[in-house]
């Protein structure tokens, strides 16, 4: 019996490795179209990744599967390939030129083979599906699609306690607070959201609520314009900055308070005029931005409103992104608006990226 045994093993150990050698020696190729009977195969995935970051090599393992009658190669005129295109929320295709790889080595019928793919992910963050199929010329077959969200890349996230902690905020506190590349442009930068504030209705005697103020970029402005009978209130979860608040801006009816990402430290409800949030929800996230408005309606007087910037992209269903940067769906940010009780007007717009774009909107009351 285990002479018997021997024997097939060994006849089928050569069949193999005649098999193998004979592939090796007369690789198929393609040279004509499949017909709709031999485009029948599986793509499976073996490990789909949960999310990637944007720009990334994105490394997918897939299990291929010929179950047609004839081979499948990458060689002739008419090869087989992995077409991986990145869909949109719509539907639509992100790039009109999809990632092809190439396979291998044929794919024999009923032999699965394993290909690890990388696919490079889009410029920029959304929820997006990867589709993956066979594909020759333009057909395409036997597709299978993931949800795989982009998010930011995690070399441009921030850590905002870190950046207060380690500044030199003397020297350089126009610095710490946005993409300024000199203190005359973040000067400048006030000056332009102050007449933007009185263009919008505020007046000398208005008392502003300054949700994320930083190191005093608009308390700056606000302090020569303000009246006695007008008022500042300023909070941010920077302690050192808050410090640098209250040695700098030294009027009697100017307040500086360390908040947190969602609550606002002040109490005194249904006395504020305006409530501004510059560059704040472009760095929360959406749950965070709701309870900030929440907030802020709090505080407001029943005619008060708030001014604030947001960023923008079809791409993303509700908010993508991270501390550096965050981006939201136009529409979902106005439903949350909606729900607290706001009406948006749009006040300014600025192209972002290719995608986004940076909204500034006025939301009232009622």
């Amino acid at each position: 019996m285990k002479t018997v045994l021997r024997s097939l093993l060994s006849e089928t150990l050569l069949w193999r490795s005649v098999r193998g050698l004979k592939r090796f020696l007369a690789a198929p190729r393609l040279d004509a179209p499949l017909s709709a009977e031999q485009c029948r195969g599986t793509i499976a995935w073996l490990n789909p990744p949960p999310a990637c970051e944007a720009k990334a090599a994105v490394a997918v393992q897939l299990r291929l599967e010929n179950q047609s009658g004839v081979t499948w190669s990458s060689a002739g005129s008419f090869p087989v390939t992995v077409r991986c295109q990145w869909i949109t929320r719509s539907g639509e295709p992100f790039d009109a030129v999809p990632t092809v790889v190439r396979l291998p080595q044929p794919l024999f019928p009923g032999e699965p083979q394993e290909l690890t793919a990388t696919v490079p992910a889009p410029d920029v963050v959304g929820d997006f599906t990867l589709e993956l199929c066979f594909a020759q010329a333009d057909q395409a077959f036997a597709s299978v699609q993931t949800a795989v969200p982009v998010v930011g890349r995690r070399t441009t996230d921030i850590d905002y306690h870190a950046v207060f902690r380690t500044a030199n905020l003397t020297d350089n506190h126009w610095w710490v607070v946005g993409a300024y590349h000199s203190q005359e442009q973040y000067e400048k930068s006030s000056r332009e959201r102050l007449e933007m504030l009185v263009k919008q209705g505020l007046t000398p005697d208005s008392r502003v609520l300054d949700i994320g103020c930083g190191t005093g970029q608009m308390a700056g402005v606000l302090a020569p314009y303000l009246s006695d009978r007008g008022g500042y209130a300023g909070t941010d979860i920077g302690a050192e900055a808050i410090a640098f608040c209250d040695r700098t801006f030294r009027r009697k009816n100017f307040a500086f308070k360390q908040g947190g990402m969602t609550s606002v430290p002040f109490t005194e409800d249904g006395t504020f005029d305006c409530a501004i949030f510059f560059s704040v929800f472009t760095h929360t996230f959406t749950d965070e931005t709701a309870l900030l408005m929440a907030e802020a309606k709090r505080l407001l007087k029943p005619t008060g409103v708030i001014i604030a910037d947001v960023i923008t992209s079809p791409l993303v269903e509700r908010g993508a992104g991270h501390r550096g940067e965050m981006v939201v769906n136009r529409d979902h940010f106005l439903r949350l608006a909606a729900m607290l009780g706001y009406t948006a007007d749009v006040i300014g717009r600025w192209p972002w990226n290719r995608h986004a774009e940076r909204f500034m909107f006025k939301l009232r009351q009622g």
